[in-house]
């Protein structure tokens, strides 16, 4: 398989990862332990541009690189926005909800899409150590088959869970993920308009440190692995990295920007073999 070809599918990946892999943590692809205080509401709106420096043709299409976090797998770009609710039920515990909006690519589909819905548990925290730990699974609900030939989303329905570990301090956090997600997807019909053979057993770690520069201010690296979504001997895992800065203006208001590259090895994050996304939002609690 071409190089250009696996891009294509890794960006795929990357968008088709959202429900399990994408964080409330937003910019962050790396969640942490925290959850949205009990009763109180969170809305996530964040505009992102999917951009593939890769794609070449081949006997039944073109495919991406897969992109964490997002759900896209057709050639050249998209632009999505992608909308996420979050209830603190408890302490301990929140509810999720969140859809995608694309306003590119448009055609025979519509434009909301990769609906899901998931529940994070914060079952250890210790504050004197700043350990804490948590767990997140979640269900995908079945796209339609005109967004899995599009390359926004897969046809049939999916579930996954997220480990999540976090070791705060005043001037930083250390926030470690281990995800799992099984999304199959109708063989039926293509995917971004090839039929080649997708995993279905996807799995991501990573890692994200995230410095304190002010109250305010907190400036975070994330880098990680996550399975290649087409089924290669010779390379079963992508890597990326991705800078984000969050600023609060006020406790219950977060801005957040981040630019993620994911390539087959972190030698090409800086060439020309890789797929990104910008990411740009804001996130409201009440």
């Amino acid at each position: 398989m071409s190089k250009n070809i696996m891009y294509k599918y890794l960006i795929f990946f990357l968008i088709s990862l959202t429900p399990v892999f994408s964080s409330a943590y937003e910019p962050f692809l790396t969640d942490d332990a925290s959850t949205v205080k009990k009763g109180k509401h969170q809305f996530d709106f964040y505009y992102y541009n999917i951009f593939n420096k890769g794609g070449i043709n081949t006997d039944d299409g073109i495919l991406d690189i897969n992109v964490p976090g997002e759900e896209f797998l057709a050639s050249d770009r998209a632009i999505g926005f992608p909308l996420g609710y979050t209830y603190g039920l408890n302490d301990r515990t929140e509810i999720s909800f969140g859809m995608t909006y694309y306003g590119f690519p448009t055609g025979g589909f519509s434009p909301l899409t990769n609906y899901n819905l998931g529940t994070k548990y914060r079952f250890y925290s210790d504050e004197d150590s700043g350990l804490a730990l948590a767990i997140k699974p979640s269900f995908f609900f079945p796209n339609g088959t005109n967004h899995q030939s599009a390359g926004l989303g897969m046809a049939l329905p999916g579930y996954g869970i997220n480990f999540i570990g976090a070791y705060d301090k005043k001037d930083y956090s250390i926030l470690v993920n281990f995800a799992y997600q099984h999304q199959p997807y109708n063989t039926n019909y293509s995917v971004a308009g090839t039929y080649r053979e997708l995993r279905t057993e996807l799995f991501q770690l990573s890692v994200a440190p995230i410095w304190n520069i002010s109250e305010r201010l907190h400036l975070g690296l994330d880098i990680g692995l996550v399975t290649d979504i087409t089924p290669t001997d010779d390379r079963p895992y992508n890597a990326f990295i991705m800078p984000a800065v969050t600023y609060s203006p006020t406790e219950d208001i977060d801005l957040g920007i981040s630019y993620l590259r994911v390539a087959q090895n972190f030698r090409d994050q800086i060439g020309t073999g890789y797929s990104s996304i910008f990411k740009v939002g804001i996130s409201y609690r009440f």
